[in-house]
């Protein structure tokens, strides 16, 4: 049963203090001295530290205590698969480990709860400049996008802006090809190095879109919802190219998402305003279909006519 415009106001105030309360542990442990671990083979791109962990921990804990049939995916293996009611909290307790660890103020916590594979209430905690306290900007299903007071809404237009910032992930290279006309109106390509705090950016009209290569359900759960409330939408990309990203599940089972759907999801996200997304998305070719192209269209240049002669 799905849940009610009352009972997704009700998550909604409690996921705004979750996030509060894992921003706390991890400001306060924010420039002070700290352990790194990797988690990658090449023992350098996946940094985690204590942050992380007792960031998790207090959000395990607390979603357990507040929700007790409620399931849990966290990125640092913190898991819990839901009861009957088939509702999950995916969160990354710390995005951004690389910026933090490092120093720079360019990281959050990211939770959002799902129902049948889609994100229905979304919170995420950033640091702030303007504010000890950082920010919060959330979002519900069917509530809008807010920040405290204010309604969140994404940047207008149908094409990106020159001077104005968006995020392209360095996998384009690799695994897209951009038209003309996207390279002519791509905008200006800047990157925090948080992918859910960029997604948050998106909702609150800083970013006009943002393109991720590989995100994780975690990186970008609560980012959709805060997208899509703030009247933009996300689109994800597989073999019969990009389609609206709107659910976890892949359609290949039945009955709740588990932890091990969750942790293996891992696709392209492009987020923006409707019209921003259609131009982006129509302005990515995938590699393999743009060099069969390439090499058409080199062999149609240099095939002979069919009445040419040979010399």
């Amino acid at each position: 049963m799905a849940l009610s415009r009352q009972e997704l106001q009700g998550i909604e105030v409690q996921a705004i203090e979750l996030a509060r309360g894992a921003g706390r542990i991890l400001m306060d442990r924010f420039h002070k001295p700290m352990a790194v671990e990797y988690k990658d083979k090449e023992g350098w791109k996946d940094p985690v530290t204590e942050a992380d962990k007792a960031a998790e921990a207090y959000l395990s804990e607390e979603t357990s205590r507040r929700f007790p049939d409620h399931g849990f995916v966290g990125e640092e293996g913190g898991g819990k698969e839901s009861g009957e009611s088939g509702l999950m909290w995916v969160v990354d307790p710390l995005d951004g480990t690389t910026n933090f660890s490092n120093g720079l103020p360019s990281f959050c916590c990211s939770i959002a709860l799902i129902e049948d594979g889609a994100p229905v209430v979304g919170a995420v905690f950033m640091p702030w400049p303007e504010t000890t306290e950082g920010r919060v900007i959330h979002a519900r299903k069917g509530g809008g996008a807010w920040e405290g007071e204010e309604r969140l809404q994404v940047a207008p237009g149908e094409k990106p802006v020159a001077g104005r910032v968006v995020v392209r992930g360095g996998f384009l290279a690799g695994r897209f090809r951009p038209s003309k006309e996207l390279l002519k109106n791509g905008g200006q390509q800047r990157s925090v190095g948080s992918t859910a705090s960029e997604l948050a950016l998106v909702a609150d009209g800083t970013y006009q879109y943002t393109l991720h290569g590989t995100p994780h359900s975690w990186d970008v759960a609560a980012g959709i919802i805060l997208v899509q409330e703030a009247g933009g939408t996300s689109f994800s990309h597989n073999k019969n190219g990009w389609f609206p990203l709107t659910t976890f599940r892949d359609g290949s089972t039945e009955g709740p998402v588990t932890q091990e759907q969750l942790r293996k999801w891992q696709n392209p996200v492009l987020s923006g305003n409707p019209e921003m997304v259609g131009f982006v998305s129509s302005g990515l070719l995938p590699l393999a279909l743009s060099t069969r192209l390439i090499r058409g269209t080199k062999n149609a240049l240099t095939r002979p006519k069919p009445n040419s002669r040979r010399p």
